[in-house]
């Protein structure tokens, strides 16, 4: 059994590629982990629903991680930079 979000053109007969997924964000610092800056996060890779409740916590301060509503079919990003453009990417050198 699946549980969809009810729709006025939801059909039964066909899945939704649209399914909520936890975005997890490794090393991010705890001073980024309000709801704004999460959520924001979460909308690069579709429509940010929650925060788990190590994050909204703060007891895992090594992690955030946020459910969002994804649409499975989409390319998505793997990786997101964080930080100031001064400082750079050191994995593709981005200055």
């Amino acid at each position: 059994m699946k549980v969809v979000k009810w729709s006025p053109n939801l059909d039964v007969e066909v899945d939704s590629p649209i399914v909520p997924i936890w975005v997890s964000f490794p090393l991010l610092r705890p001073r980024l982990f309000s709801p704004r800056i999460l959520f924001g996060l979460g909308s690069l890779f579709g429509l940010p629903l929650k925060s788990d409740m190590a994050t909204a916590s703060g007891s895992r301060p090594s992690m955030a991680r946020i459910l969002v509503e994804m649409d499975v079919t989409k390319k998505h990003v793997d990786k997101i930079w964080v930080g100031s453009v001064e400082s750079g990417c050191s994995d593709c050198k981005f200055r």
